[in-house]
């Protein structure tokens, strides 16, 4: 969960709240914008240590390998968009599993995305809908976990919590309702 509630990407939260909140309910409509912009993102995050290694620098010290991994990132999406939806899913995967699953290892990532891709393959409309769904909560759940630590609300409430990182208690729950809204809401017209 540290994608955002670290802040490396969304430093303006009220926008990606918006954002991920319209990612999770209309994901399905606006599939090739999003893979796009997952794209972007696991490009400018994962993809950008990638290729800091590949050619032998680090990220901190070439600011550049970021924005690179990032166009490369989206580039990648576009082209996924335009010829298979096993590349779509296999994008938004790798996406949630980085930022849901931040300390389990590559491989497990790598597995959950070409499980998603098999899955948006197979069964489109609602497979897609719940990733959507999913990553827009994810989203939209961590700019509002930043936001209230802006407010102080999470130091209010932390004094009554017993669990020790609090932001990342209400981000779960958060992703689990905002997600559970949106997938229904995405699906109100599968089959109907």
């Amino acid at each position: 969960m540290n994608l955002i509630l670290d802040a490396q990407i969304f430093a303006i939260p009220y926008i990606s709240f918006l954002a991920g909140l319209l990612f999770c309910f209309l994901g399905r409509k606006m599939l090739g914008f999003i893979v796009i912009l997952f794209g972007f993102l696991t490009g400018y995050t994962w993809g950008a240590e990638l290729l800091a290694d590949v050619i032998g620098t680090t990220v901190s010290s070439s600011p550049w390998i970021s924005w690179a991994a990032g166009i490369a990132g989206a580039t990648l999406g576009l082209v996924a968009w335009k010829f298979s939806m096993f590349l779509i899913g296999t994008l938004i995967g790798l996406f949630l599993a980085r930022g849901l699953l931040p300390a389990v290892p590559g491989i497990a990532h790598a597995g959950i995305a070409i499980i998603s891709g098999i899955l948006v393959h197979l069964y489109r409309d609602p497979v897609i809908a719940l990733l959507t769904a999913i990553s827009g909560a994810y989203i939209a759940a961590g700019s509002a976990v930043i936001m209230m630590s802006k407010f102080g609300f999470l130091d209010a409430i932390g004094g009554y919590s017993e669990s020790s990182n609090t932001a990342s208690v209400i981000v779960v729950i958060l992703t689990g309702i905002f997600a559970v809204t949106g997938y229904k809401f995405q699906t109100r017209d599968i089959n109907a």
